[in-house]
Protein backbone atom coordinates (compact mmCIF):
# COMPACT_ATOMS: atom_id res chain seq x y z
CA UNK A 1 0.00 0.00 0.00
CA UNK A 2 2.62 2.29 1.16
CA UNK A 3 4.51 1.37 -2.41
CA UNK A 4 1.21 2.40 -4.59
CA UNK A 5 0.91 5.72 -2.87
CA UNK A 6 4.74 6.78 -3.58
CA UNK A 7 4.30 5.31 -7.15
CA UNK A 8 0.70 7.87 -7.63
CA UNK A 9 2.71 10.39 -5.26
CA UNK A 10 5.65 10.85 -8.19
CA UNK A 11 2.97 10.65 -10.72
CA UNK A 12 1.40 13.56 -9.48
CA UNK A 13 4.46 15.17 -9.20
CA UNK A 14 5.65 14.45 -12.92
CA UNK A 15 2.41 15.56 -14.26
CA UNK A 16 2.72 18.91 -12.31
CA UNK A 17 6.25 19.72 -13.70
CA UNK A 18 4.91 19.41 -17.28
CA UNK A 19 3.86 23.01 -18.77
CA UNK A 20 0.39 22.96 -20.38
CA UNK A 21 -0.08 23.73 -24.04
CA UNK A 22 -2.29 25.77 -25.87
CA UNK A 23 -4.78 24.44 -28.63
CA UNK A 24 -2.60 26.30 -31.09
CA UNK A 25 0.21 24.21 -29.89
CA UNK A 26 2.30 27.12 -27.88
CA UNK A 27 3.20 26.37 -24.86
CA UNK A 28 1.90 28.26 -22.10
CA UNK A 29 3.61 28.08 -18.68
CA UNK A 30 1.00 28.21 -16.06
CA UNK A 31 2.78 27.03 -13.18
CA UNK A 32 3.33 29.78 -10.68
CA UNK A 33 6.20 27.70 -8.56
CA UNK A 34 8.48 28.01 -11.72
CA UNK A 35 11.69 30.46 -11.06
CA UNK A 36 10.84 34.38 -12.41
CA UNK A 37 6.87 33.14 -13.13
CA UNK A 38 3.99 35.78 -11.77
CA UNK A 39 0.73 36.37 -13.28
CA UNK A 40 0.92 39.07 -16.28
CA UNK A 41 0.03 42.31 -14.95
CA UNK A 42 0.20 41.26 -11.42
CA UNK A 43 3.88 43.04 -10.91
CA UNK A 44 3.33 46.85 -11.15
CA UNK A 45 5.09 50.30 -10.62
CA UNK A 46 2.70 53.82 -10.18
CA UNK A 47 4.77 57.07 -10.58
CA UNK A 48 4.85 60.37 -12.55
CA UNK A 49 6.53 60.46 -16.01
CA UNK A 50 10.09 62.67 -15.92
CA UNK A 51 11.23 61.12 -19.48
CA UNK A 52 9.69 58.66 -22.03
CA UNK A 53 11.27 57.69 -25.69
CA UNK A 54 10.46 54.60 -28.08
CA UNK A 55 13.10 53.00 -25.86
CA UNK A 56 12.71 53.64 -22.14
CA UNK A 57 10.46 55.30 -20.07
CA UNK A 58 11.90 57.17 -15.92
CA UNK A 59 9.39 57.69 -13.62
CA UNK A 60 9.49 59.46 -10.10
CA UNK A 61 7.90 56.75 -7.36
CA UNK A 62 7.82 57.04 -3.59
CA UNK A 63 10.76 56.02 -3.83
CA UNK A 64 12.91 57.77 -6.31
CA UNK A 65 13.50 57.59 -9.82
CA UNK A 66 13.44 54.32 -12.17
CA UNK A 67 14.27 53.66 -15.40
CA UNK A 68 12.38 50.61 -17.30
CA UNK A 69 12.60 49.97 -21.01
CA UNK A 70 9.55 49.76 -23.74
CA UNK A 71 9.66 47.47 -26.29
CA UNK A 72 7.90 46.97 -29.86
CA UNK A 73 5.36 44.95 -27.15
CA UNK A 74 4.53 47.56 -24.90
CA UNK A 75 1.06 49.02 -25.11
CA UNK A 76 0.04 52.15 -23.90
CA UNK A 77 -3.87 53.28 -22.50
CA UNK A 78 -5.64 56.16 -21.65
CA UNK A 79 -9.20 56.15 -20.52
CA UNK A 80 -9.91 52.76 -21.14
CA UNK A 81 -8.31 53.13 -24.98
CA UNK A 82 -5.40 52.16 -27.09
CA UNK A 83 -2.90 55.55 -27.34
CA UNK A 84 -0.01 56.08 -29.26
CA UNK A 85 3.52 56.96 -27.24
CA UNK A 86 2.82 60.61 -28.47
CA UNK A 87 0.00 60.94 -25.88
CA UNK A 88 2.06 60.08 -22.65
CA UNK A 89 3.61 63.40 -21.35
CA UNK A 90 5.95 64.21 -19.09
CA UNK A 91 3.78 65.01 -15.34
CA UNK A 92 1.82 62.34 -16.27
CA UNK A 93 0.98 60.03 -13.41
CA UNK A 94 1.05 55.99 -14.70
CA UNK A 95 0.64 52.86 -14.06
CA UNK A 96 2.97 50.44 -15.42
CA UNK A 97 2.20 46.71 -15.62
CA UNK A 98 5.01 43.73 -16.72
CA UNK A 99 4.81 40.04 -17.44
CA UNK A 100 8.36 38.51 -15.31
CA UNK A 101 9.68 39.59 -11.99
CA UNK A 102 13.25 40.08 -13.19
CA UNK A 103 12.39 41.99 -16.22
CA UNK A 104 12.88 45.33 -16.97
CA UNK A 105 10.72 45.62 -19.77
CA UNK A 106 7.49 47.52 -19.72
CA UNK A 107 4.29 45.52 -20.93
CA UNK A 108 1.68 48.05 -20.79
CA UNK A 109 1.75 51.80 -19.73
CA UNK A 110 -1.72 53.20 -18.34
CA UNK A 111 -2.10 57.08 -17.64
CA UNK A 112 -4.06 57.52 -15.07
CA UNK A 113 -7.59 60.40 -15.86
CA UNK A 114 -6.38 63.76 -15.89
CA UNK A 115 -8.62 65.00 -13.25
CA UNK A 116 -6.14 66.71 -11.17
CA UNK A 117 -4.60 68.70 -14.05
CA UNK A 118 -3.50 71.85 -13.07
CA UNK A 119 -5.94 74.24 -13.48
CA UNK A 120 -3.74 77.41 -12.68
CA UNK A 121 -1.08 79.19 -10.86
CA UNK A 122 -2.88 81.45 -7.62
CA UNK A 123 -0.82 83.87 -5.59
CA UNK A 124 -2.05 85.57 -2.25
CA UNK A 125 -1.23 86.35 1.69
CA UNK A 126 -1.24 82.95 3.38
CA UNK A 127 -4.00 83.79 6.27
CA UNK A 128 -4.85 80.59 7.78
CA UNK A 129 -3.30 77.20 8.22
CA UNK A 130 -5.77 74.97 9.60
CA UNK A 131 -3.85 71.95 10.58
CA UNK A 132 -7.17 69.82 11.97
CA UNK A 133 -9.18 70.30 8.37
CA UNK A 134 -5.70 70.18 5.87
CA UNK A 135 -7.00 73.19 4.61
CA UNK A 136 -5.50 77.02 4.06
CA UNK A 137 -6.64 80.54 3.67
CA UNK A 138 -5.13 83.12 1.36
CA UNK A 139 -6.30 86.67 0.95
CA UNK A 140 -6.26 89.66 -1.77
CA UNK A 141 -5.94 86.15 -4.18
CA UNK A 142 -4.61 86.80 -8.19
CA UNK A 143 -4.49 84.25 -10.63
CA UNK A 144 -1.98 83.64 -13.53
CA UNK A 145 -3.89 85.02 -16.64
CA UNK A 146 -2.76 85.74 -19.89
CA UNK A 147 0.77 86.55 -18.51
CA UNK A 148 -0.64 88.58 -15.85
CA UNK A 149 -1.47 88.51 -12.26
CA UNK A 150 -5.58 89.40 -12.04
CA UNK A 151 -7.06 89.89 -9.15
CA UNK A 152 -10.18 87.95 -8.11
CA UNK A 153 -13.26 88.63 -7.27
CA UNK A 154 -13.04 86.98 -3.87
CA UNK A 155 -11.38 88.55 -1.03
CA UNK A 156 -9.93 85.08 0.66
CA UNK A 157 -10.12 81.89 -1.12
CA UNK A 158 -9.90 78.26 1.20
CA UNK A 159 -7.82 75.57 -0.91
CA UNK A 160 -7.43 71.87 0.38
CA UNK A 161 -3.62 70.74 0.51
CA UNK A 162 -3.61 67.22 -0.89
CA UNK A 163 0.26 67.37 -1.11
CA UNK A 164 3.18 67.18 0.55
CA UNK A 165 4.26 69.95 -1.66
CA UNK A 166 5.23 72.69 0.20
CA UNK A 167 8.16 74.72 -0.04
CA UNK A 168 10.48 77.90 1.09
CA UNK A 169 12.83 78.37 -1.70
CA UNK A 170 14.21 74.80 -1.93
CA UNK A 171 13.50 73.61 1.41
CA UNK A 172 10.91 71.18 1.65
CA UNK A 173 8.74 72.28 4.67
CA UNK A 174 5.77 70.55 6.90
CA UNK A 175 2.13 71.59 7.19
CA UNK A 176 2.73 72.41 10.76
CA UNK A 177 5.90 74.25 9.51
CA UNK A 178 3.90 76.25 7.16
CA UNK A 179 1.92 78.51 9.73
CA UNK A 180 5.65 80.20 10.50
CA UNK A 181 5.03 81.58 7.36
CA UNK A 182 1.51 83.19 8.17
CA UNK A 183 1.10 86.94 6.58
CA UNK A 184 3.59 86.23 3.95
CA UNK A 185 2.52 85.81 0.32
CA UNK A 186 2.80 83.01 -1.61
CA UNK A 187 2.87 81.43 -4.96
CA UNK A 188 0.18 78.28 -5.39
CA UNK A 189 -0.02 75.44 -8.46
CA UNK A 190 -3.97 74.24 -7.57
CA UNK A 191 -6.06 71.47 -9.14
CA UNK A 192 -9.73 70.57 -8.92
CA UNK A 193 -11.19 67.60 -7.62
CA UNK A 194 -15.02 67.74 -7.58
CA UNK A 195 -15.34 71.11 -7.48
CA UNK A 196 -12.62 72.40 -4.88
CA UNK A 197 -9.86 73.87 -4.96
CA UNK A 198 -6.23 71.57 -4.23
CA UNK A 199 -3.24 72.55 -3.53
CA UNK A 200 -0.29 70.74 -5.59
CA UNK A 201 2.61 72.49 -4.63
CA UNK A 202 3.67 75.87 -2.61
CA UNK A 203 5.97 78.10 -2.62
CA UNK A 204 6.60 80.91 -0.29
CA UNK A 205 7.55 83.80 -2.02
CA UNK A 206 11.15 85.14 -0.84
CA UNK A 207 12.23 88.44 -2.46
CA UNK A 208 10.86 90.88 -4.98
CA UNK A 209 9.05 89.79 -8.31
CA UNK A 210 10.41 89.94 -11.43
CA UNK A 211 8.69 88.90 -14.61
CA UNK A 212 10.69 87.42 -17.36
CA UNK A 213 9.44 85.55 -20.76
CA UNK A 214 11.33 84.07 -23.66
CA UNK A 215 12.98 81.09 -24.62
CA UNK A 216 15.51 78.66 -22.89
CA UNK A 217 18.92 79.27 -24.14
CA UNK A 218 21.00 77.35 -21.68
CA UNK A 219 19.85 75.06 -19.29
CA UNK A 220 21.81 73.23 -16.40
CA UNK A 221 20.85 70.86 -13.97
CA UNK A 222 23.99 70.02 -12.32
CA UNK A 223 24.51 73.77 -11.24
CA UNK A 224 20.45 74.32 -11.08
CA UNK A 225 20.44 77.63 -13.29
CA UNK A 226 19.17 78.42 -16.98
CA UNK A 227 19.41 81.91 -19.08
CA UNK A 228 16.60 83.12 -20.15
CA UNK A 229 16.88 86.10 -22.25
CA UNK A 230 20.47 86.89 -21.59
CA UNK A 231 19.58 86.62 -17.69
CA UNK A 232 21.22 83.56 -15.44
CA UNK A 233 18.41 82.61 -13.79
CA UNK A 234 18.08 79.83 -10.63
CA UNK A 235 15.79 76.33 -10.79
CA UNK A 236 15.45 74.57 -7.74
CA UNK A 237 12.84 71.73 -6.14
CA UNK A 238 11.05 74.72 -5.31
CA UNK A 239 10.45 75.94 -7.90
CA UNK A 240 6.75 75.23 -8.98
CA UNK A 241 7.31 74.46 -13.38
CA UNK A 242 4.00 73.33 -15.13
CA UNK A 243 4.26 71.99 -19.00
CA UNK A 244 1.63 71.19 -20.68
CA UNK A 245 -0.98 71.57 -17.78
CA UNK A 246 0.77 68.95 -15.63
CA UNK A 247 3.09 69.50 -12.56
CA UNK A 248 6.56 68.50 -13.51
CA UNK A 249 10.40 68.65 -12.35
CA UNK A 250 12.58 71.25 -13.62
CA UNK A 251 14.43 68.72 -15.48
CA UNK A 252 12.03 68.74 -17.77
CA UNK A 253 12.91 72.13 -19.04
CA UNK A 254 14.66 71.94 -22.31
CA UNK A 255 16.91 74.18 -24.36
CA UNK A 256 14.29 76.48 -26.62
CA UNK A 257 11.26 76.43 -24.39
CA UNK A 258 9.22 79.18 -24.57
CA UNK A 259 8.43 79.92 -20.92
CA UNK A 260 7.13 82.57 -18.74
CA UNK A 261 9.58 83.07 -15.61
CA UNK A 262 8.20 85.14 -12.15
CA UNK A 263 11.25 85.25 -10.22
CA UNK A 264 12.03 86.36 -6.42
CA UNK A 265 14.76 88.85 -6.44
CA UNK A 266 16.45 88.13 -3.07
CA UNK A 267 19.44 90.65 -2.23
CA UNK A 268 20.25 89.95 -6.62
CA UNK A 269 19.86 85.92 -6.51
CA UNK A 270 17.65 85.61 -8.98
CA UNK A 271 14.69 82.65 -7.95
CA UNK A 272 12.86 81.20 -10.36
CA UNK A 273 9.43 80.81 -8.54
CA UNK A 274 7.01 79.91 -11.49
CA UNK A 275 8.12 78.77 -14.74
CA UNK A 276 5.12 78.15 -17.25
CA UNK A 277 6.37 76.32 -20.15
CA UNK A 278 4.46 76.67 -23.67
CA UNK A 279 4.87 73.43 -25.98
CA UNK A 280 4.48 73.30 -29.55
CA UNK A 281 2.63 70.48 -30.76
CA UNK A 282 4.70 71.03 -33.68
CA UNK A 283 7.91 70.28 -32.27
CA UNK A 284 9.71 66.87 -32.50
CA UNK A 285 7.69 64.06 -30.57
CA UNK A 286 8.53 60.80 -28.28
CA UNK A 287 8.22 58.47 -31.53
CA UNK A 288 10.76 60.42 -32.92
CA UNK A 289 8.30 61.54 -35.54
CA UNK A 290 6.65 65.53 -35.64
CA UNK A 291 3.75 67.08 -37.57
CA UNK A 292 4.70 69.30 -40.35
CA UNK A 293 2.52 72.04 -42.10
CA UNK A 294 3.21 73.14 -45.53
CA UNK A 295 1.66 75.39 -47.79
CA UNK A 296 2.29 75.50 -51.61
CA UNK A 297 0.72 74.52 -55.03
CA UNK A 298 0.28 70.82 -56.31
CA UNK A 299 3.12 70.62 -58.84
CA UNK A 300 1.94 67.03 -59.91
CA UNK A 301 -0.61 64.20 -58.89
CA UNK A 302 0.98 60.06 -59.19
CA UNK A 303 -0.46 57.29 -57.74
CA UNK A 304 -0.55 57.73 -54.05
CA UNK A 305 1.84 60.69 -54.11
CA UNK A 306 1.41 64.06 -54.45
CA UNK A 307 4.20 66.09 -55.10
CA UNK A 308 4.75 70.09 -53.82
CA UNK A 309 5.26 73.20 -55.93
CA UNK A 310 6.19 77.07 -55.66
CA UNK A 311 2.87 79.04 -54.49
CA UNK A 312 4.08 81.23 -57.87
CA UNK A 313 7.06 82.61 -60.04
CA UNK A 314 8.17 85.42 -56.82
CA UNK A 315 7.64 82.89 -53.77
CA UNK A 316 8.82 79.45 -53.28
CA UNK A 317 6.66 76.73 -51.23
CA UNK A 318 6.91 76.98 -47.57
CA UNK A 319 6.74 75.15 -44.30
CA UNK A 320 5.73 76.29 -40.84
CA UNK A 321 8.46 76.71 -38.27
CA UNK A 322 7.78 77.86 -34.55
CA UNK A 323 4.97 80.30 -36.11
CA UNK A 324 6.90 81.59 -38.93
CA UNK A 325 6.28 80.64 -42.69
CA UNK A 326 9.87 79.53 -44.33
CA UNK A 327 11.13 79.68 -48.00
CA UNK A 328 11.98 76.23 -49.31
CA UNK A 329 13.42 75.94 -52.80
CA UNK A 330 13.62 71.95 -53.15
CA UNK A 331 10.33 70.49 -54.47
CA UNK A 332 8.91 67.15 -52.14
CA UNK A 333 7.05 64.37 -52.45
CA UNK A 334 4.16 63.01 -50.01
CA UNK A 335 2.86 59.86 -49.60
CA UNK A 336 -0.68 59.73 -50.14
CA UNK A 337 -2.75 56.81 -48.32
CA UNK A 338 -6.71 56.14 -48.37
CA UNK A 339 -6.78 57.84 -44.64
CA UNK A 340 -5.72 60.70 -45.80
CA UNK A 341 -7.99 63.74 -45.23
CA UNK A 342 -8.63 66.09 -48.81
CA UNK A 343 -10.43 68.90 -48.06
CA UNK A 344 -11.48 71.42 -50.50
CA UNK A 345 -12.49 74.33 -48.52
CA UNK A 346 -14.02 76.72 -50.99
CA UNK A 347 -17.06 74.01 -51.62
CA UNK A 348 -16.77 72.51 -48.15
CA UNK A 349 -16.59 68.77 -49.53
CA UNK A 350 -14.28 65.88 -48.58
CA UNK A 351 -12.94 64.04 -51.60
CA UNK A 352 -12.22 60.71 -51.92
CA UNK A 353 -8.10 60.09 -52.12
CA UNK A 354 -9.14 57.33 -55.01
CA UNK A 355 -10.89 59.84 -56.62
CA UNK A 356 -7.87 62.45 -56.07
CA UNK A 357 -5.49 60.83 -56.96
CA UNK A 358 -6.40 59.41 -60.47
CA UNK A 359 -10.10 60.34 -62.63
CA UNK A 360 -9.96 56.39 -63.35
CA UNK A 361 -11.28 55.95 -59.70
CA UNK A 362 -14.30 58.51 -60.26
CA UNK A 363 -17.58 57.46 -60.20
CA UNK A 364 -19.90 60.33 -61.54
CA UNK A 365 -23.35 58.84 -60.13
CA UNK A 366 -21.28 58.55 -56.15
CA UNK A 367 -19.82 62.05 -56.56
CA UNK A 368 -23.27 64.42 -55.39
CA UNK A 369 -21.93 67.78 -55.54
CA UNK A 370 -21.85 68.44 -59.37
CA UNK A 371 -18.91 71.36 -59.01
CA UNK A 372 -16.96 68.98 -57.34
CA UNK A 373 -17.70 66.10 -59.59
CA UNK A 374 -16.80 68.80 -62.50
CA UNK A 375 -13.27 69.47 -61.05
CA UNK A 376 -12.42 65.90 -60.52
CA UNK A 377 -12.96 64.92 -64.13
CA UNK A 378 -11.06 67.89 -65.53
CA UNK A 379 -8.00 67.40 -63.30
CA UNK A 380 -8.86 71.30 -61.91
CA UNK A 381 -6.60 70.26 -58.79
CA UNK A 382 -3.76 70.33 -60.24
CA UNK A 383 -1.40 73.50 -59.82
CA UNK A 384 -3.79 74.51 -57.12
CA UNK A 385 -2.57 75.88 -53.95
CA UNK A 386 -3.71 73.83 -50.83
CA UNK A 387 -2.00 73.45 -47.11
CA UNK A 388 -0.06 70.18 -46.92
CA UNK A 389 -0.09 68.31 -43.06
CA UNK A 390 2.53 65.68 -43.30
CA UNK A 391 4.05 63.17 -40.33
CA UNK A 392 7.38 63.07 -41.08
CA UNK A 393 9.64 60.79 -39.70
CA UNK A 394 12.48 57.95 -40.41
CA UNK A 395 10.17 56.50 -42.73
CA UNK A 396 9.62 59.16 -44.92
CA UNK A 397 6.49 61.87 -44.98
CA UNK A 398 3.34 60.78 -44.96
CA UNK A 399 0.01 63.04 -46.28
CA UNK A 400 -2.46 62.99 -43.05
CA UNK A 401 -4.54 65.94 -44.52
CA UNK A 402 -4.49 68.30 -47.49
CA UNK A 403 -6.64 71.65 -47.39
CA UNK A 404 -7.58 72.39 -51.01
CA UNK A 405 -7.92 76.69 -50.22
CA UNK A 406 -8.78 79.56 -52.58
CA UNK A 407 -6.21 81.63 -54.80
CA UNK A 408 -6.25 84.00 -52.34
CA UNK A 409 -5.40 82.79 -49.26
CA UNK A 410 -1.58 81.64 -51.16
CA UNK A 411 -0.81 84.29 -54.08
CA UNK A 412 0.13 87.20 -51.18
CA UNK A 413 3.87 87.86 -51.93
CA UNK A 414 3.67 89.20 -48.20
CA UNK A 415 2.57 86.41 -46.06
CA UNK A 416 1.09 87.65 -42.65
CA UNK A 417 2.62 85.55 -40.23
CA UNK A 418 0.39 86.33 -37.15
CA UNK A 419 -2.04 83.77 -38.08
CA UNK A 420 -0.32 80.99 -36.38
CA UNK A 421 -1.73 80.08 -32.66
CA UNK A 422 -1.81 77.97 -29.85
CA UNK A 423 -4.34 77.23 -26.90
CA UNK A 424 -6.72 75.08 -25.11
CA UNK A 425 -10.41 73.95 -25.83
CA UNK A 426 -12.51 75.86 -23.82
CA UNK A 427 -15.90 75.05 -25.54
CA UNK A 428 -17.24 73.14 -28.74
CA UNK A 429 -20.31 74.78 -30.89
CA UNK A 430 -21.83 71.86 -32.54
CA UNK A 431 -24.48 73.91 -34.52
CA UNK A 432 -22.53 76.43 -35.53
CA UNK A 433 -19.26 74.51 -36.57
CA UNK A 434 -17.13 76.76 -33.82
CA UNK A 435 -14.32 76.30 -30.92
CA UNK A 436 -13.58 78.77 -28.18
CA UNK A 437 -9.94 78.36 -27.50
CA UNK A 438 -8.03 80.14 -24.00
CA UNK A 439 -4.77 80.19 -22.90
CA UNK A 440 -4.40 81.61 -26.58
CA UNK A 441 -1.07 82.46 -27.72
CA UNK A 442 -0.67 83.89 -31.28
CA UNK A 443 2.90 84.43 -32.69
CA UNK A 444 4.19 87.81 -32.96
CA UNK A 445 6.21 88.28 -36.38
CA UNK A 446 7.46 91.70 -35.37
CA UNK A 447 9.42 90.09 -32.11
CA UNK A 448 9.11 86.76 -33.09
CA UNK A 449 7.47 85.67 -29.73
CA UNK A 450 4.40 83.71 -28.91
CA UNK A 451 2.63 86.85 -26.77
CA UNK A 452 -0.43 85.78 -24.61
CA UNK A 453 -3.96 87.29 -25.78
CA UNK A 454 -7.86 86.55 -24.90
CA UNK A 455 -10.03 84.02 -25.48
CA UNK A 456 -10.92 83.62 -29.36
CA UNK A 457 -13.15 82.34 -31.21
CA UNK A 458 -12.16 80.04 -34.73
CA UNK A 459 -14.48 79.28 -37.41
CA UNK A 460 -14.41 75.49 -38.78
CA UNK A 461 -16.21 75.03 -41.58
CA UNK A 462 -13.02 75.60 -43.73
CA UNK A 463 -10.59 73.77 -41.68
CA UNK A 464 -8.98 70.46 -41.79
CA UNK A 465 -8.85 68.81 -38.25
CA UNK A 466 -6.36 66.34 -37.01
CA UNK A 467 -7.40 64.82 -33.53
CA UNK A 468 -4.29 62.78 -32.30
CA UNK A 469 -2.91 62.46 -35.96
CA UNK A 470 -6.38 61.24 -37.22
CA UNK A 471 -8.76 63.26 -39.29
CA UNK A 472 -11.60 64.23 -37.86
CA UNK A 473 -14.69 65.40 -39.54
CA UNK A 474 -17.00 68.04 -38.79
CA UNK A 475 -20.00 65.74 -37.87
CA UNK A 476 -17.78 64.40 -35.19
CA UNK A 477 -16.80 67.47 -33.01
CA UNK A 478 -18.03 66.20 -30.13
CA UNK A 479 -14.95 63.92 -29.87
CA UNK A 480 -12.81 66.82 -28.92
CA UNK A 481 -12.15 67.12 -25.03
CA UNK A 482 -12.36 69.95 -23.29
CA UNK A 483 -8.82 71.33 -22.17
CA UNK A 484 -7.20 69.63 -25.55
CA UNK A 485 -4.21 71.25 -26.81
CA UNK A 486 -4.73 72.89 -30.06
CA UNK A 487 -2.17 74.16 -33.14
CA UNK A 488 -3.96 76.65 -36.07
CA UNK A 489 -3.17 78.12 -39.31
CA UNK A 490 -5.94 80.43 -39.45
CA UNK A 491 -7.10 83.81 -41.18
CA UNK A 492 -9.16 86.59 -39.71
CA UNK A 493 -12.21 87.82 -41.01
CA UNK A 494 -14.80 90.57 -39.80
CA UNK A 495 -16.43 87.65 -37.25
CA UNK A 496 -15.04 84.93 -36.10
CA UNK A 497 -11.49 83.99 -37.43
CA UNK A 498 -11.79 81.42 -39.82
CA UNK A 499 -9.19 78.04 -39.38
CA UNK A 500 -7.58 76.38 -42.11
CA UNK A 501 -5.46 73.59 -40.38
CA UNK A 502 -6.22 72.79 -36.64
CA UNK A 503 -3.60 69.78 -34.86
CA UNK A 504 -5.43 68.51 -31.86
CA UNK A 505 -4.18 66.38 -28.84
CA UNK A 506 -5.78 65.15 -26.19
Amino acid sequence: MKKKMLIIIAIILLLSSIPSVAVDGVVEIDDPERDGYIVPGSRFRRGEVIYISPEEIEIQTNQGREKYKITSSTSFEKRGKAIGINQVKEGDKVTLTFNNIYSSDVLNIKVEDEDRNIAGILKGKLQLVDERNKEIVIKDPYILKEGKWSPLSKYTLKLKNTSDNLYYVSQKINFQKLKNYIGKEVYIAYDQNLGRMNVAKLLVKSGQSQNYDGKVSTVLYTTGQMVVNNNILNIHDGTIVVKNNKLVDYINIEKNNDTQVIVDNFYGRKNSSVITITTNILADRNDNTKIVIYRGRIEDIYEYEVEIGKLNYRLDYQVLEDGKWKQIEDKQRFTISEDTLIYDSELKENIDPLYFISTRYVNAYNVKNSILRNRLLTNYYKNKAAYFVVREGDYGKELLALNLVPNKQIYYSNINLQYSSMGEIKFVDLDNKTIELEKVKNYNTLNNKWESTQDETIALEKAVILLNDEPLPLERLYNIKLGSRVYVVKEKTSSADEGYVLIIED
